[in-house]
């Protein structure tokens, strides 16, 4: 059987993003677009290893270095996205840090906790938003949470500034091939039945 009839790409990931926010399916939208510095961190960044605390390396069941997924995901938000996530040109500091977009990843992607949705007090709170007018949401009066940070956020805004992000991070890095190993093989089924019923009739 022959794999990659059909592909999904990274540009092509990015482009679903897109069709994702115009057809306004923002669930899907969001979990996609958090995935960008994943991707992008381990092309970027494949020096960043997991250690121990002891300082030694950590090697997978193959004796091979496993890739410290989160500080790469980091480490390329805040090289590559940060910019974007500004709530003025001049400042130093995004709104959103890369630490937090990756607490917004690893929460939103696997359990879906830290939205205000749980009795426990985490010291951060996501608070998800449409049709804010900029990718900060803000409210009229701002309620004082004592030890809790809240980050409000539109997620039409934050999804089109990553792949803004991503896009340019592509075509400044400039090389097709570390971002093909991230490509999707997909099988056409149809496709490929047809072409194996050609190939034992000429045979």
């Amino acid at each position: 059987m022959q794999r990659g009839d059909v592909s999904f790409t990274f540009l092509n990931r990015i482009e679903e993003i897109e069709l994702n926010i115009k057809d306004k399916r923002w669930q899907s939208a969001l979990a996609l677009a958090l995935t960008i510095p994943d991707i992008c961190g381990a092309i970027a960044f494949p020096e960043l290893i997991r250690i121990h605390r002891d300082g030694k390396v950590v090697l997978n069941k193959k004796g091979e270095t496993s890739r410290d997924i989160g500080k790469q995901y980091i480490t390329w938000y805040n090289t590559y996205a940060a910019k974007y996530f500004k709530k003025n040109p001049e400042d130093e500091l995004p709104y959103l840090s890369g630490e937090r977009c990756w607490q917004l990843r690893c929460e939103y992607l696997h359990q879906n906790k830290g939205f205000d949705n749980i009795k426990e007090n985490p010291d951060t709170h996501f608070h998800l938003g449409l049709n804010c007018g900029s990718y900060t949401c803000h409210l009229d009066e701002e309620e004082n949470d004592g030890e809790i940070t809240n980050i409000r956020l539109d997620i039409k805004e934050v999804c089109s500034r990553l792949c803004v992000a991503a896009r340019q991070f592509y075509n400044d890095f400039n090389d097709s091939d570390s971002f093909n190993i991230y490509n999707t093989p997909v099988i056409d089924f149809i496709k490929w039945k047809a072409e194996k019923n050609d190939k034992d009739i000429s045979e």
